[in-house]
Protein backbone atom coordinates (compact mmCIF):
# COMPACT_ATOMS: atom_id res chain seq x y z
CA UNK A 1 0.00 0.00 0.00
CA UNK A 2 1.41 3.41 -1.25
CA UNK A 3 1.43 7.01 0.72
CA UNK A 4 -0.25 9.63 -1.48
CA UNK A 5 -0.13 13.41 -1.09
CA UNK A 6 -2.85 15.58 -2.33
CA UNK A 7 -2.26 19.07 -3.03
CA UNK A 8 -4.57 21.93 -4.66
CA UNK A 9 -5.08 25.74 -4.29
CA UNK A 10 -7.01 27.64 -1.90
CA UNK A 11 -9.65 27.53 -4.27
CA UNK A 12 -13.23 25.37 -3.34
CA UNK A 13 -13.94 23.98 -6.64
CA UNK A 14 -10.56 22.43 -6.88
CA UNK A 15 -10.64 20.12 -3.82
CA UNK A 16 -14.06 18.29 -4.67
CA UNK A 17 -12.08 15.91 -7.62
CA UNK A 18 -9.45 15.53 -5.19
CA UNK A 19 -11.92 14.27 -2.18
CA UNK A 20 -13.58 11.82 -4.37
CA UNK A 21 -10.63 10.46 -5.71
CA UNK A 22 -8.97 10.64 -2.08
CA UNK A 23 -12.17 8.24 -0.85
CA UNK A 24 -10.95 5.44 -3.32
CA UNK A 25 -7.69 5.31 -2.71
CA UNK A 26 -8.33 4.92 1.55
CA UNK A 27 -10.94 2.22 0.33
CA UNK A 28 -8.13 0.36 -1.56
CA UNK A 29 -5.91 0.57 1.77
CA UNK A 30 -3.92 3.47 0.35
CA UNK A 31 -3.03 6.16 2.93
CA UNK A 32 -4.15 9.82 2.21
CA UNK A 33 -2.18 12.95 3.82
CA UNK A 34 -3.04 16.80 2.37
CA UNK A 35 -0.93 19.84 2.08
CA UNK A 36 -3.42 22.26 1.63
CA UNK A 37 -3.81 26.02 2.26
CA UNK A 38 -6.14 26.87 5.75
CA UNK A 39 -9.09 28.21 4.42
CA UNK A 40 -9.39 25.18 2.40
CA UNK A 41 -9.39 22.80 4.93
CA UNK A 42 -12.60 23.89 7.14
CA UNK A 43 -15.72 21.27 6.48
CA UNK A 44 -14.39 20.45 2.82
CA UNK A 45 -11.94 17.92 4.69
CA UNK A 46 -13.55 14.60 6.53
CA UNK A 47 -12.77 14.16 9.87
CA UNK A 48 -9.57 12.42 10.62
CA UNK A 49 -7.53 13.73 7.42
CA UNK A 50 -3.96 13.93 8.13
CA UNK A 51 -3.28 17.78 7.22
CA UNK A 52 -0.33 19.76 6.71
CA UNK A 53 -1.27 23.49 6.37
CA UNK A 54 0.41 25.83 4.15
CA UNK A 55 0.08 29.73 3.99
CA UNK A 56 -1.97 31.11 1.97
CA UNK A 57 -0.15 35.01 2.16
CA UNK A 58 -2.36 37.50 0.11
CA UNK A 59 -3.75 34.97 -1.79
CA UNK A 60 -7.26 34.87 -0.54
CA UNK A 61 -7.69 38.31 -0.73
CA UNK A 62 -6.54 38.38 -4.63
CA UNK A 63 -9.51 35.74 -4.73
CA UNK A 64 -11.29 38.09 -3.78
CA UNK A 65 -10.39 40.88 -5.72
CA UNK A 66 -9.73 39.12 -8.61
CA UNK A 67 -13.72 39.19 -8.83
CA UNK A 68 -14.02 42.57 -10.58
CA UNK A 69 -11.78 41.41 -13.88
CA UNK A 70 -12.84 39.89 -17.03
CA UNK A 71 -12.26 38.30 -20.12
CA UNK A 72 -8.38 37.65 -20.98
CA UNK A 73 -7.56 40.47 -18.38
CA UNK A 74 -9.17 37.50 -15.94
CA UNK A 75 -6.18 34.95 -17.11
CA UNK A 76 -3.31 37.27 -16.61
CA UNK A 77 -4.69 38.72 -13.35
CA UNK A 78 -4.68 34.68 -12.27
CA UNK A 79 -1.91 34.27 -13.08
CA UNK A 80 0.49 37.31 -12.17
CA UNK A 81 -1.76 37.91 -9.24
CA UNK A 82 -2.56 34.87 -7.83
CA UNK A 83 -0.97 31.90 -9.23
CA UNK A 84 2.44 32.43 -9.39
CA UNK A 85 2.41 34.37 -6.28
CA UNK A 86 0.83 31.05 -4.58
CA UNK A 87 3.50 29.39 -6.36
CA UNK A 88 6.65 31.48 -4.79
CA UNK A 89 5.47 31.45 -1.46
CA UNK A 90 4.42 27.83 -0.99
CA UNK A 91 7.74 26.78 -2.81
CA UNK A 92 9.89 25.88 0.73
CA UNK A 93 7.37 25.15 2.92
CA UNK A 94 5.43 22.40 0.79
CA UNK A 95 9.30 21.00 -0.05
CA UNK A 96 9.92 20.83 3.78
CA UNK A 97 6.04 19.19 4.19
CA UNK A 98 7.28 16.69 1.50
CA UNK A 99 10.26 15.79 2.68
CA UNK A 100 8.84 15.11 6.37
CA UNK A 101 5.91 13.04 4.74
CA UNK A 102 7.68 10.86 1.76
CA UNK A 103 4.68 10.11 -0.05
CA UNK A 104 5.53 7.21 -2.64
CA UNK A 105 3.11 9.95 -5.19
CA UNK A 106 1.73 13.52 -5.58
CA UNK A 107 -1.68 14.03 -6.99
CA UNK A 108 -1.24 17.45 -7.79
CA UNK A 109 -3.73 20.02 -8.82
CA UNK A 110 -2.65 21.57 -11.97
CA UNK A 111 -3.05 25.21 -10.45
CA UNK A 112 -0.94 24.21 -7.45
CA UNK A 113 2.60 24.90 -9.41
CA UNK A 114 4.56 24.59 -6.08
CA UNK A 115 3.39 20.68 -6.27
CA UNK A 116 4.36 20.16 -9.13
CA UNK A 117 8.04 21.81 -9.00
CA UNK A 118 8.60 20.01 -5.41
CA UNK A 119 7.77 16.60 -6.99
CA UNK A 120 9.73 17.48 -9.80
CA UNK A 121 13.38 18.63 -7.70
CA UNK A 122 12.91 15.69 -5.55
CA UNK A 123 12.39 13.32 -8.11
CA UNK A 124 9.35 12.13 -6.86
CA UNK A 125 6.57 10.84 -8.96
CA UNK A 126 3.30 13.07 -9.49
CA UNK A 127 0.20 13.04 -11.37
CA UNK A 128 -1.26 16.01 -12.22
CA UNK A 129 -5.34 17.01 -11.60
CA UNK A 130 -7.24 19.22 -14.20
CA UNK A 131 -9.74 20.37 -12.71
CA UNK A 132 -10.95 22.56 -15.66
CA UNK A 133 -10.86 21.42 -19.19
CA UNK A 134 -9.91 24.49 -20.76
CA UNK A 135 -6.50 25.04 -18.66
CA UNK A 136 -5.35 22.09 -21.63
CA UNK A 137 -6.42 24.30 -24.60
CA UNK A 138 -4.37 26.08 -26.43
CA UNK A 139 -6.65 28.98 -27.81
CA UNK A 140 -4.40 32.07 -28.28
CA UNK A 141 -0.61 32.14 -29.13
CA UNK A 142 -0.05 35.57 -27.20
CA UNK A 143 -1.59 33.88 -23.98
CA UNK A 144 0.38 30.65 -24.37
CA UNK A 145 3.24 32.55 -25.10
CA UNK A 146 3.11 34.83 -21.94
CA UNK A 147 1.89 31.84 -19.83
CA UNK A 148 5.50 30.11 -20.54
CA UNK A 149 7.33 33.30 -20.00
CA UNK A 150 5.91 33.10 -16.70
CA UNK A 151 6.47 29.84 -15.91
CA UNK A 152 9.74 29.88 -17.22
CA UNK A 153 10.66 33.07 -14.95
CA UNK A 154 9.17 31.07 -11.90
CA UNK A 155 11.24 27.84 -12.55
CA UNK A 156 14.19 30.16 -12.66
CA UNK A 157 14.14 30.62 -8.87
CA UNK A 158 14.45 27.13 -8.15
CA UNK A 159 16.77 24.74 -8.75
CA UNK A 160 15.60 22.05 -11.32
CA UNK A 161 16.66 19.96 -13.40
CA UNK A 162 15.21 21.38 -16.72
CA UNK A 163 13.38 23.92 -17.50
CA UNK A 164 10.07 22.87 -19.33
CA UNK A 165 7.45 24.77 -21.24
CA UNK A 166 4.80 23.58 -19.39
CA UNK A 167 5.41 22.83 -15.69
CA UNK A 168 2.33 22.44 -14.32
CA UNK A 169 1.59 19.20 -16.88
CA UNK A 170 3.09 16.10 -14.81
CA UNK A 171 4.70 13.57 -17.39
CA UNK A 172 3.08 10.85 -16.29
CA UNK A 173 0.27 12.07 -17.01
CA UNK A 174 -2.74 14.41 -16.38
CA UNK A 175 -5.97 13.39 -15.17
CA UNK A 176 -8.57 15.39 -16.69
CA UNK A 177 -12.12 15.17 -14.77
CA UNK A 178 -14.19 15.59 -18.11
CA UNK A 179 -14.54 13.62 -21.29
CA UNK A 180 -13.46 13.86 -25.09
CA UNK A 181 -16.83 14.41 -26.17
CA UNK A 182 -17.41 17.36 -24.27
CA UNK A 183 -14.21 18.83 -24.93
CA UNK A 184 -14.72 19.07 -28.71
CA UNK A 185 -11.54 19.61 -31.12
CA UNK A 186 -12.02 23.05 -31.85
CA UNK A 187 -8.91 24.05 -30.15
CA UNK A 188 -5.25 22.50 -30.22
CA UNK A 189 -4.38 21.06 -26.89
CA UNK A 190 -1.07 21.68 -24.84
CA UNK A 191 1.34 18.29 -25.65
CA UNK A 192 1.14 15.99 -22.40
CA UNK A 193 -0.65 12.21 -21.56
CA UNK A 194 -4.47 12.86 -20.46
CA UNK A 195 -5.98 10.32 -19.31
CA UNK A 196 -9.81 11.54 -19.59
CA UNK A 197 -11.86 10.17 -17.20
CA UNK A 198 -15.15 11.92 -15.83
CA UNK A 199 -16.14 13.84 -13.25
CA UNK A 200 -15.72 12.19 -10.07
CA UNK A 201 -18.22 13.53 -7.12
CA UNK A 202 -18.09 10.13 -5.18
CA UNK A 203 -17.05 10.21 -1.25
CA UNK A 204 -17.67 13.63 -0.33
CA UNK A 205 -20.45 13.82 2.37
CA UNK A 206 -23.06 16.44 1.70
CA UNK A 207 -22.26 19.59 4.52
CA UNK A 208 -25.89 21.18 4.48
CA UNK A 209 -29.69 20.71 4.72
CA UNK A 210 -32.07 20.90 2.76
CA UNK A 211 -35.75 20.95 2.57
CA UNK A 212 -36.39 17.86 0.59
CA UNK A 213 -40.53 17.88 1.42
CA UNK A 214 -40.50 21.13 -0.07
CA UNK A 215 -39.93 20.10 -3.87
CA UNK A 216 -42.67 19.77 -5.84
CA UNK A 217 -42.68 16.65 -8.29
CA UNK A 218 -45.85 17.73 -10.40
CA UNK A 219 -43.78 20.75 -11.73
CA UNK A 220 -40.49 20.77 -13.91
CA UNK A 221 -37.73 22.01 -11.42
CA UNK A 222 -34.65 24.23 -12.11
CA UNK A 223 -31.53 24.48 -10.15
CA UNK A 224 -30.07 27.90 -10.47
CA UNK A 225 -26.10 28.24 -8.96
CA UNK A 226 -23.02 30.60 -9.69
CA UNK A 227 -21.07 28.44 -7.22
CA UNK A 228 -18.96 29.08 -4.58
CA UNK A 229 -17.20 32.19 -5.63
CA UNK A 230 -20.20 34.15 -7.15
CA UNK A 231 -22.88 33.43 -5.33
CA UNK A 232 -22.18 36.34 -2.82
CA UNK A 233 -21.48 39.16 -5.82
CA UNK A 234 -24.54 38.27 -8.01
CA UNK A 235 -27.70 40.05 -6.55
CA UNK A 236 -28.71 41.87 -10.02
CA UNK A 237 -29.05 38.25 -11.50
CA UNK A 238 -31.08 36.67 -8.56
CA UNK A 239 -33.46 39.55 -8.82
CA UNK A 240 -33.92 39.18 -12.83
CA UNK A 241 -34.79 35.49 -12.07
CA UNK A 242 -37.24 36.31 -9.14
CA UNK A 243 -38.57 38.84 -11.92
CA UNK A 244 -38.86 36.51 -14.67
CA UNK A 245 -39.71 32.77 -12.94
CA UNK A 246 -41.95 34.26 -10.42
CA UNK A 247 -45.39 33.32 -11.93
CA UNK A 248 -44.15 30.97 -14.28
CA UNK A 249 -45.12 27.01 -13.57
CA UNK A 250 -42.16 25.83 -13.18
CA UNK A 251 -40.18 25.50 -8.94
CA UNK A 252 -36.82 26.78 -8.81
CA UNK A 253 -33.97 25.89 -6.25
CA UNK A 254 -31.75 28.74 -5.84
CA UNK A 255 -28.27 29.42 -4.14
CA UNK A 256 -28.41 32.98 -2.81
CA UNK A 257 -27.94 34.97 0.12
CA UNK A 258 -30.16 34.73 2.80
CA UNK A 259 -31.31 38.41 2.04
CA UNK A 260 -32.44 37.01 -1.23
CA UNK A 261 -34.77 34.18 0.55
CA UNK A 262 -36.58 36.64 2.74
CA UNK A 263 -38.48 38.29 -0.87
CA UNK A 264 -38.42 34.58 -2.71
CA UNK A 265 -42.04 34.01 -4.50
CA UNK A 266 -43.38 30.63 -3.45
CA UNK A 267 -42.57 28.44 -6.44
CA UNK A 268 -38.47 29.87 -4.88
CA UNK A 269 -36.41 27.68 -2.46
CA UNK A 270 -33.78 29.90 -1.74
CA UNK A 271 -31.07 28.24 0.17
CA UNK A 272 -26.97 30.22 0.60
CA UNK A 273 -25.66 26.22 0.42
CA UNK A 274 -27.56 22.52 -1.27
CA UNK A 275 -26.58 19.37 -1.59
CA UNK A 276 -26.15 19.72 -5.44
CA UNK A 277 -24.87 16.05 -6.05
CA UNK A 278 -27.75 14.73 -4.38
CA UNK A 279 -30.17 17.50 -5.48
CA UNK A 280 -29.43 16.77 -9.61
CA UNK A 281 -31.67 13.78 -10.14
CA UNK A 282 -34.71 15.58 -9.00
CA UNK A 283 -33.92 18.23 -11.26
CA UNK A 284 -34.91 19.08 -14.58
CA UNK A 285 -32.39 21.75 -16.02
CA UNK A 286 -29.63 23.76 -14.23
CA UNK A 287 -29.00 27.44 -14.78
CA UNK A 288 -25.24 27.87 -14.02
CA UNK A 289 -22.07 30.38 -14.43
CA UNK A 290 -20.21 27.32 -16.01
CA UNK A 291 -18.06 26.32 -13.59
CA UNK A 292 -16.33 22.84 -14.91
CA UNK A 293 -17.57 20.89 -12.22
CA UNK A 294 -21.38 22.59 -12.31
CA UNK A 295 -21.65 22.15 -15.71
CA UNK A 296 -19.78 18.32 -15.62
CA UNK A 297 -22.10 17.04 -12.65
CA UNK A 298 -25.29 18.32 -14.37
CA UNK A 299 -24.49 16.40 -17.57
CA UNK A 300 -23.82 13.38 -15.53
CA UNK A 301 -27.56 13.28 -14.96
CA UNK A 302 -28.47 14.01 -18.44
CA UNK A 303 -29.49 17.59 -17.45
CA UNK A 304 -29.71 19.90 -20.15
CA UNK A 305 -28.15 23.76 -18.65
CA UNK A 306 -28.34 27.60 -18.99
CA UNK A 307 -24.59 28.64 -18.55
CA UNK A 308 -24.47 32.81 -17.77
CA UNK A 309 -20.15 32.79 -17.85
CA UNK A 310 -18.92 35.26 -16.14
CA UNK A 311 -14.92 35.11 -15.96
CA UNK A 312 -11.85 32.82 -16.11
CA UNK A 313 -12.31 29.51 -17.35
CA UNK A 314 -15.89 29.64 -17.63
CA UNK A 315 -17.01 31.21 -20.99
CA UNK A 316 -14.75 28.50 -22.77
CA UNK A 317 -16.37 25.84 -20.35
CA UNK A 318 -19.67 27.60 -21.92
CA UNK A 319 -18.37 27.29 -25.38
CA UNK A 320 -18.06 23.51 -24.72
CA UNK A 321 -21.01 23.05 -23.62
CA UNK A 322 -23.25 25.11 -26.23
CA UNK A 323 -21.26 23.78 -29.11
CA UNK A 324 -22.08 20.07 -27.72
CA UNK A 325 -25.70 20.81 -27.95
CA UNK A 326 -26.73 20.67 -24.78
CA UNK A 327 -27.27 24.13 -23.43
CA UNK A 328 -28.37 27.83 -24.42
CA UNK A 329 -26.54 31.20 -23.59
CA UNK A 330 -27.49 34.02 -20.90
CA UNK A 331 -25.56 37.28 -20.64
CA UNK A 332 -24.62 37.50 -17.01
CA UNK A 333 -24.45 41.09 -16.66
CA UNK A 334 -26.90 41.54 -19.03
CA UNK A 335 -29.76 39.57 -18.91
CA UNK A 336 -33.32 40.93 -18.62
CA UNK A 337 -36.75 39.47 -16.95
CA UNK A 338 -37.92 38.92 -20.33
CA UNK A 339 -35.13 37.47 -21.79
CA UNK A 340 -34.20 35.00 -19.35
CA UNK A 341 -38.02 34.02 -19.19
CA UNK A 342 -38.03 32.99 -23.21
CA UNK A 343 -34.84 31.26 -22.30
CA UNK A 344 -35.78 29.29 -19.67
CA UNK A 345 -38.87 28.77 -21.97
CA UNK A 346 -36.85 27.45 -24.52
CA UNK A 347 -34.36 25.40 -22.07
CA UNK A 348 -37.57 22.95 -20.86
CA UNK A 349 -39.37 22.75 -24.52
CA UNK A 350 -36.53 21.18 -26.16
CA UNK A 351 -36.00 18.21 -26.65
CA UNK A 352 -32.77 18.10 -28.80
CA UNK A 353 -30.94 19.88 -25.84
CA UNK A 354 -32.09 16.76 -23.11
CA UNK A 355 -30.87 14.67 -25.79
CA UNK A 356 -27.63 15.85 -26.31
CA UNK A 357 -27.15 16.35 -22.84
CA UNK A 358 -28.07 12.43 -22.00
CA UNK A 359 -25.72 11.74 -24.75
CA UNK A 360 -22.82 13.74 -22.92
CA UNK A 361 -24.33 11.42 -19.57
CA UNK A 362 -23.27 8.42 -21.41
CA UNK A 363 -19.68 9.50 -22.39
CA UNK A 364 -19.30 9.98 -18.83
CA UNK A 365 -20.52 6.55 -18.07
CA UNK A 366 -18.17 5.25 -20.48
CA UNK A 367 -15.21 6.52 -18.39
CA UNK A 368 -14.63 5.61 -14.49
CA UNK A 369 -14.39 8.81 -12.49
CA UNK A 370 -12.65 8.74 -9.41
CA UNK A 371 -12.56 4.86 -9.85
CA UNK A 372 -10.78 5.07 -13.14
CA UNK A 373 -8.04 8.01 -11.52
CA UNK A 374 -7.41 5.78 -8.51
CA UNK A 375 -6.49 2.84 -11.37
CA UNK A 376 -4.58 5.31 -13.12
CA UNK A 377 -2.83 6.10 -9.60
CA UNK A 378 -2.03 2.88 -8.82
CA UNK A 379 -0.84 1.76 -12.47
CA UNK A 380 1.88 4.59 -12.07
CA UNK A 381 2.82 3.43 -8.74
CA UNK A 382 3.78 0.08 -9.96
CA UNK A 383 5.72 2.04 -12.60
CA UNK A 384 9.67 3.01 -10.58
CA UNK A 385 10.74 4.38 -13.88
CA UNK A 386 11.32 8.23 -13.57
CA UNK A 387 10.57 9.53 -17.51
CA UNK A 388 12.41 12.55 -16.98
CA UNK A 389 9.74 14.67 -19.59
CA UNK A 390 6.87 14.69 -21.09
CA UNK A 391 7.44 13.08 -25.00
CA UNK A 392 6.34 16.11 -27.17
CA UNK A 393 7.26 18.78 -23.53
CA UNK A 394 9.73 21.31 -24.56
CA UNK A 395 12.57 21.70 -22.84
CA UNK A 396 14.25 24.71 -22.48
CA UNK A 397 17.52 23.60 -21.04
Amino acid sequence: MAKILMTVPPLAGHINPALAVAAQLKARGHTVEWALHGALAGDKLPAGEKLYSLPAGDALNLAESSREVRGLESVRFFYDDFCLPLARGSLAPLEKIVRQCAPDLIFCDHQMLAGAMVARKLNIPWLTSITTSASILKMSPMLDDWIAEKFLELQTLYPLPALVERPDFSPYGAIVFSSEQLLGDKFERVPATYHFVGPAYSGRAAVCDFPWHRLDHNKKKILISLGTVSRDRSARFYEVMIAALADMDVQIVMVAPEEIAARAPHNFIVQTRVPQVELLPHMDAVICHAGHNTVCETLSFGLPLIVAPIRDDQPVIARQVIDAGAALFMRFGKVTAATARATVAQLLGDASLRRNAQRLAQSFQNLGGATQAVNIIEQQLQNNNYIGKAENARVFC
